[in-house]
């Protein structure tokens, strides 16, 4: 189990030496599983995307990932808004700012963007029971589609665009991205879900254990 503070200070990387810094360019781990990482640091938008470039696996269990930056400051121990939400704030004040912190670097490396959660969608491919929550939608060209949930849109407010919501991964420099697309922890105990899930974490591990083989 790693924390915001771990991944924050590059625990995600192998230690490089006895001075108890780490080597960026070395994964500790093959892959890695997201929550609903809502608010992240620049450091840790950063170390992960570096992870992924590295080689390593990162798995997307929930949307709305990304979508705004904090500062955390270890001395006091206190979380703040940098930019995201709206708004952003340097300490002193704060005016309108952008929803999402990193839209287009984020659909360059992730895949996928947040969708919103005011909208009415049903999904016509629904195999674990999963209502309208939060969602991602598609946004790379080159996401591999694992499942396309058909979802419908009611009352969008951007007419032309009909967006994707799908669980995908994307291929990024020597890593990937897997994303559900949809806010699973509502459905974490669903067991078709579960078996799916287990599944797909089995096949990209050993996926990663052969291509360490072949390089080893």
């Amino acid at each position: 189990m790693l924390t915001d503070a771990d991944v924050d200070n590059g625990s995600i990387f192998k230690n490089d030496g006895n001075d108890g810094s780490f080597d960026t360019n070395s994964n500790a781990y093959d892959v890695i599983i997201l929550g609903h990482q809502e608010y992240v640091t620049q450091q840790e938008y950063n170390y992960l995307k570096n992870f992924v470039s590295n080689g390593g696996t990162m798995i997307l269990l929930d949307s709305n990932i990304f979508y705004a930056q904090i500062r955390f400051d270890r001395t006091t121990d206190t979380v703040t808004l940098v930019k995201g939400h709206g708004w952003a704030f340097n300490s002193g004040s704060a005016w309108k700012s952008v929803s999402e912190r990193w839209v287009k670097e984020t659909s360059q490396w992730v895949g996928s963007n947040y969708l919103c959660y005011s909208c009415d969608i049903t999904f016509a491919n629904d195999p674990w029971e999963y209502n309208h929550h939060e969602e991602q939608y598609v946004t790379n060209t080159n996401d591999k589609i694992l499942m396309n949930y058909n979802a419908s849109l009611l009352h969008y407010p951007i007419p032309s665009l009909r967006p994707v919501i799908a669980a995908y991964e994307l291929n990024y420099q020597k890593g990937k991205v897997i994303s559900f697309g949809i806010y699973s922890d509502d459905i974490i105990t669903n067991e078709k879900f579960d078996k799916y899930f287990d599944n797909l974490v089995l096949q990209n591990t050993q996926k990663q254990q052969q291509q360490q083989s072949l390089t080893s």
